[in-house]
């Protein structure tokens, strides 16, 4: 044990402050950690940074979500169900048919208001009581009083994330307490339960870790391994036994995309590093594989004029690479929120544009040159072969 524990440290030595997860290695005296599997082949062990854990962990984390309307479903009665037989049985199209199906009524509130954070506790509190009485002017509260709960058969929330998205948000208790927490709660910030920090494919809520807090000394121990015809990944406690499972073996490549990221791009380890800091609200992590940036129709990134210049490549030459560059890209972005009051409301994003290095397989013949020194810029971990390509920031109004 102890041992391992030296070997740890060993990697850790060359982490930065900023890091998500190391390289594999081949693993041993784990056979009794995981004795419950199947194992057959080789054991994989990386070291794992709190970070790394927490995008992870399927645990189930809480967020704050702005509660702006609900759906109403109703009861089917008699009349209705016995339409829905016939229905079966008319000849006319699907669409025709959903037409014909009863449909929720959707409530939203007009109210779009959003209070930023100020310095002065009071000020925000007399503009929050305000803000308060001005919620009872709302049709919402009217819609919701004619609502009959035993015609109802479900309520469901919708609420409007940082940044303009819509969510759906269950509740619990009958329809009648549904109603009042709707109407006490509308147009307010309410705490929404996620299961895990993977959201979607790609997709990370980033509001349930502490960035603050974050050590780069701390670190968790990841095996990874086949048993009974599938792969598993695992993640140790201190203890060196197990914590959890990872729901998607898969979701160990977006954390070395994110690594990638982080060590070839400057730009986005400050952004972390600011983050660590408490100068940024950090909100999500998108890992986008349709990033379909035209390069075709725009300057080439400054990797490759660098080479240009150094190479002395003529436009023929250069108009070999361009359609190259827009297959097999890869986009990592860190959406977030600055504190600072003059940017309180608007959702900057910053993208590191990975490219796969096999994409680049045509060169190796036409422009060998080329090929050689994008090769000594590639970083190959279980994720691949990748490259910084472009990175590139923006920002958009909040909702």
């Amino acid at each position: 044990m102890t041992s391992l524990i030296t070997n740890n440290r060993d990697m850790l030595e060359k982490r930065n402050d900023i890091w998500i997860i190391s390289e594999s290695r081949d693993s041993d005296n784990v056979w009794n950690t995981i004795e419950d599997d199947d194992v057959s082949g080789p054991v994989k062990e990386y070291i794992l940074s709190d970070i790394g854990r927490y995008l992870l962990n399927p645990k189930t984390i809480e967020v704050k979500k702005k509660l702006i309307g609900c759906e109403i479903h109703y009861k089917q009665g008699g009349l209705k169900k016995m339409n829905n037989v016939l229905r079966r049985f008319l000849p006319m199209g699907s669409k025709r048919k959903k037409q014909m199906a009863l449909s929720p009524d959707v409530i939203i509130s007009r109210y779009k208001l959003r209070i930023p954070s100020l310095q002065d506790p009071g000020l925000e509190d007399h503009l929050t009581a305000i803000y308060d009485r001005l919620r009872f002017y709302d049709s919402v509260s009217k819609r919701l009083a004619k609502v009959n709960p035993r015609t109802t058969s479900q309520i469901v929330g919708i609420c409007e994330d940082i940044g303009g998205n819509f969510s759906y948000l269950k509740l619990q208790g009958s329809i009648e307490e549904k109603i009042k927490y709707i109407d006490s709660s509308i147009s307010k910030d309410v705490r929404v339960l996620l299961n895990g920090a993977c959201v979607a494919e790609g997709l990370f809520e980033l509001r349930g870790y502490d960035f603050e807090s974050h050590s780069a000394d701390k670190f968790y121990r990841i095996l990874s391994f086949n048993s009974n015809g599938k792969q598993k990944a695992c993640v140790l406690t201190d203890t060196n036994s197990i914590d959890f499972y990872l729901n998607d073996t898969q979701l160990l490549k977006y954390m070395h995309l994110l690594e990638q990221s982080l060590k070839t791009n400057p730009k986005l380890r400050y952004t972390f590093k600011l983050s660590m800091e408490g100068k940024i609200r950090p909100m999500k992590l998108f890992f986008n594989k349709k990033l379909e940036i035209d390069y075709s129709k725009s300057n080439f990134p400054e990797v490759y004029r660098i080479i240009f210049n150094e190479l002395k490549l003529g436009p023929n030459q250069r108009n070999l690479i361009k359609p190259i560059l827009n297959y097999l890209q890869i986009g990592v972005s860190l959406h977030y929120l600055p504190l600072a009051d003059a940017e309180e409301g608007r959702m900057h994003t910053h993208t590191s544009v990975l490219h796969d290095f096999r994409a680049l397989e045509p060169l190796r013949k036409n422009l060998p040159k080329v090929y050689s020194e994008i090769q000594k810029r590639v970083f190959d971990s279980d994720a691949g072969m990748h490259y910084l390509l472009d990175s590139f920031s923006g920002l958009s109004h909040v909702k």
